[in-house]
């Protein structure tokens, strides 16, 4: 009876040092192409060394957050930046669905580098002169 006693105790007080950690769960699909998922999209929690990655469906999850509010980044090459508040909370996962636009790019920022074919074959060549 004692060890059970001592067994129950020792239970409930591991239970109280217990963290009370959240998870967030969620989809990032393109608002653009009949919302296909991105694969790869790079999700992060603002503030935090926190960041996790869409999976081949879209999906991504993190895990042990504390309880409370935080602001969750979303973003991927060729789409514009997403960030969301949101509430995490111990006692059940939060769900988040995101859906994001391609970014437009501007004519007047882009700047093309190219080398002249032609140029570069005869740059290729050189005469070296010796003197005796």
């Amino acid at each position: 009876m004692k060890s059970l006693f001592t067994l129950v105790l020792l239970a409930f007080s591991t239970l109280g040092f217990a963290q009370n950690t959240g998870i967030v769960v969620g989809k990032v699909t393109d608002n653009a192409v009949n919302n296909e998922p991105l694969i790869y999209a790079n999700i992060s929690i603002k503030g935090t060394a926190i960041e996790a990655s869409t999976d081949m469906t879209g999906l991504f999850h993190i895990e042990n957050l504390a309880d409370g509010d935080y602001t969750l980044i979303c973003s991927f090459a060729g789409y514009e930046t997403k960030e969301l508040n949101i509430h995490v909370s111990a006692m059940e996962p939060t769900q988040i669905a995101l859906s994001l636009n391609p970014s437009t790019v501007s004519l007047n920022d882009l700047a093309a580098l190219g080398i002249d074919v032609a140029a570069a074959k005869d740059n290729g060549k050189t005469s070296v002169a010796l003197n005796n």
